[in-house]
C-alpha cells in the first residue's frame, strides 16, 4: 500500500516485484524489512541509510557494501556484503528503491530512473564493493 500516485506508483509496484525476486532484497532483508540481525543483515524499516541521500542510496545499491556500517543505532561488523545489483535496469533499480524508501515504516520521495543512470554513469569505474564510512563521507547522514 503506498500513497504515491502516477509514475512513482508504478515503480513502487515494479519495485514490490523486483524486492521479492529469488536471491534479491528480500532474502536478507526479509519481507518486513528487519534483515536478519544475527546474520549480519541489517533492517532497512526506518533507515536513514533508506531515507537518506539517494545517491548514496543509488550507489549502494548499485555496487554493492562491505565494511563495519551503524544502522538504527544497531553496529554491524560489515563482514558480509550487500550484494550488487548493476545487473538490473535504471527502471527496475529505481523501482526497488522507491519501494522501500516508501515501505516498512520509512517515507521518502521516488528514485527515478534518471538519476539511478545519473549515479551509473558516475561510478562506471567502480570496482568491487562500496564501503559504508566512505559513503558516509561523500553523502553525509542528516542525523
Amino acid at each position: 500500500m503506498t500513497t504515491l500516485t502516477g509514475d512513482a506508483k508504478r515503480l513502487f509496484e515494479l519495485g514490490a516485484e523486483v524486492y521479492r525476486r529469488e536471491a534479491h532484497c528480500i532474502t536478507c532483508h526479509q519481507a518486513d524489512g528487519q534483515g536478519l540481525p544475527a546474520a549480519q543483515f541489517p533492517p532497512i524499516a526506518k533507515s536513514e541509510w533508506v531515507t537518506g541521500s539517494p545517491e548514496r542510496l543509488i550507489r549502494l545499491a548499485l555496487h554493492g557494501l562491505m565494511g563495519p556500517i551503524e544502522v538504527n543505532g544497531v553496529k554491524y561488523p560489515g563482514q558480509v556484503p550487500m550484494t550488487a545489483f548493476k545487473g538490473l535496469s535504471d527502471q527496475e533499480l529505481a523501482g526497488v528503491l522507491t519501494y522501500v524508501r516508501n515501505s516498512f515504516g520509512n517515507q521518502a520521495a521516488p528514485i527515478t530512473p534518471a538519476q539511478v543512470a545519473e549515479q551509473r554513469a558516475a561510478t562506471k569505474a567502480q570496482e568491487g564493493f562500496l564501503n559504508p564510512a566512505e559513503l558516509l563521507k561523500q553523502f553525509p547522514s542528516k542525523r
